[in-house]
């Protein structure tokens, strides 16, 4: 896993690329060794999506949905503590295996950001009831 963040000399220089590229999602072509090279267009998402972040101050992670991370990793990609992630490989919310003679356990990444997503989606829904009943006059 990867994390780049952005200085914050360099927030006005993303900010104008991004600009420069806008919402065209044209082809980006680069130059290496004096050779043109252009860009996939998967690629170019994946580039405009992590300039976004370092524009707004976020820092940004690459990671290969086939890794496996460590349960301190999944903890910070989920904002939470590493003890919770321990109840949630223990209660089965997130599948893991143990390493060959060791406690130490690997989670595959791809389980962390799925259930990242179901949980926000789940915060998301009970915060549209909650405002639809303060809407309706309902308290609680």
């Amino acid at each position: 896993m990867a994390e780049i963040e952005a200085d914050v000399s360099e927030h006005g220089r993303v900010h104008a690329e991004l600009e420069l590229v806008g919402g065209a999602r044209r082809t980006i072509s680069i130059a290496v060794d004096g050779e043109q090279i252009e860009l996939p267009p998967s690629l170019v998402e994946v580039l405009l999506a992590a300039a976004e972040s370092l524009d707004a101050g976020a820092a940004v992670s690459v990671i290969d949905q086939q890794a496996e991370i460590s349960p301190a990793q999944a903890a910070k990609l989920l904002g939470v503590s590493r003890q919770y992630v321990d109840r949630l490989v223990d209660t089965g919310v997130l599948p893991s295996r143990r390493l060959t003679n060791s406690t130490y356990r690997r989670i595959p990444v791809s389980a962390v950001i799925e259930h990242r997503t179901t949980s926000a989606r789940k915060r998301a829904g009970i915060a549209s009831i909650v405002d639809d009943a303060l809407a309706a006059g309902l308290s609680y």
